[in-house]
């Protein structure tokens, strides 16, 4: 019994490892349950690297309780769970040297405003400069002394509908700030407005005014009513601008997956009224748009020749029915048919090891992008990084959330260059 249990940690451990050098959930053929289970735990194992040879070290303590390892069978095992560890500590060592690359990337697109760009943090650069306390104690982010966070403000309420927010800002007193507002991922039906902790704490330290909001989901209501509670909530944030002290000229989108590509409709639609019925006169213009591992292709999901069922699946409730049914909304819904020249810059960032979007669905959308031959605008892709990377303070968010943070800077410093402020 004990030598059964021990092959299965082992082959089971093995098949986890190589879940996060490549999924082994394929979009064409799997459920949404196996693409989802594939997705979590290649970023669990992958992100959470010291959660996970603490257990496994728990669990060898149990192991050695019994004869398994004076058997060749049980150190065959362990070389087998050390060999697995070292892999995923050199995966980790590459993500420590990615900042460096990224570094390049992006002096390369945006060239010298980048690189007189500057934040007041930085990406670690050794193994001693890594946050391991909150990388093990996520909350540990929330207690920053620089920072205060109100939660749950209301910002819409009509009839049994009342939608909030959370504001993270600094606790010095200061008018005009920039503001960042973000929106959670969850596929449109789930999420929390608790996502991103990490850029609202490190934004708010650095004088950014940031709104995290929630907003109506499916399959309880379909789009565009997400769209539309998102733009509600800026009316909101711009109608208190004095009262948070911010800049209502300057505020930037930002959002992962599913909220990723609400806030790239919210950048590329400004002042639409069918996406603003009750308000048509409000500005609803935003200054720049940062896009995480982002959903960008909403026909190709299903079509022959790039198949997803999963995907699919998904936006058949988020549409209430599929192309042949809403085209009217799926022809809204795909934020390629609202690109035009007015638009303002882009960020987008994909893992190329994400289980749940490709990475050429990214590059597709920032190829449409250029089209209109939009300055300031990068697209960054990340060797070896998962979905959802930046929803933990992990290693990986610590030396990619910095690359995100001096864009912010970037555009804000060039919002004041042009505006005189």
């Amino acid at each position: 019994m004990v030598i059964f249990l021990f092959l299965t940690w082992t082959l089971s451990s093995v098949f986890l490892t190589l879940n996060v050098f490549r999924p082994l959930a394929k979009r064409t053929n799997s459920s949404f349950t196996e693409i989802l289970l594939s997705f979590a735990l290649g970023w669990l194992i992958g992100d959470l690297l010291p959660h996970w040879i603490l257990l496994n070290i728990g669990i060898t303590l149990l192991f050695s309780f019994s004869d398994i390892f004076s058997q060749p069978l049980g150190w065959t095992g362990l070389i087998i769970h050390f060999a697995g560890w070292t892999i995923l500590s050199l995966r980790l060592w590459i993500i420590l040297n990615l900042p460096e690359r990224l570094e390049n990337k992006m002096e390369e697109q945006l060239g010298n405003i980048w690189h007189k760009t500057s934040t007041n943090f930085a990406s670690p650069a050794k193994l001693i400069n890594i946050d391991w306390y909150s990388w093990i104690n996520p909350n540990t982010i929330l207690n920053d002394p620089r920072i205060e966070i109100i939660r749950d403000r209301v910002f819409f309420e009509q009839n049994d509908i009342e939608l909030k927010l959370d504001i993270y800002r600094p606790r010095s007193s200061k008018i005009m700030r920039p503001a960042l507002l973000q929106i959670h991922g969850g596929a449109w039906i789930s999420g929390s407005k608790r996502q991103a902790s990490l850029l609202m704490t490190q934004m708010a330290a650095q004088g950014w005014v940031c709104f995290s909001l929630a907003y109506r989901l499916s399959p309880e209501v379909v789009f565009p009513e997400h769209l539309i509670d998102i733009k509600r909530a800026l009316k909101w944030i711009k109608a208190h601008a004095d009262e948070y002290g911010l800049d209502p000229n300057f505020i930037i989108a930002t959002g992962g997956s599913a909220g990723a590509h609400l806030a790239t409709l919210l950048a590329l639609t400004p002042n639409q009224p069918e996406f603003q019925p009750e308000f048509k006169q409000t500005d609803t213009c935003i200054q720049g748009c940062v896009a995480l591992y982002g959903v960008f292709d909403i026909i190709e999901a299903f079509e022959e020749a790039t198949l997803f069922p999963a995907k699919a699946k998904v936006l058949k409730l988020l549409c209430g029915g599929t192309p042949e049914t809403q085209s009217e909304c799926y022809r809204k819904l795909a934020p390629k048919n609202w690109i035009k020249q007015e638009a303002p810059p882009f960020l987008l960032v994909q893992g190329e090891n994400d289980a749940l979007i490709p990475v050429t669905e990214t590059d597709s959308f920032f190829q449409s992008l250029q089209t209109q031959k939009k300055s300031l605008s990068a697209l960054l892709r990340l060797p070896l990084v998962e979905h959802a990377f930046d929803i933990f303070p992990t290693l990986t968010a610590q030396c990619i959330i910095p690359i995100i943070a001096r864009y912010l800077i970037m555009l804000h410093k060039n919002h004041i260059n042009h505006s005189g402020a």
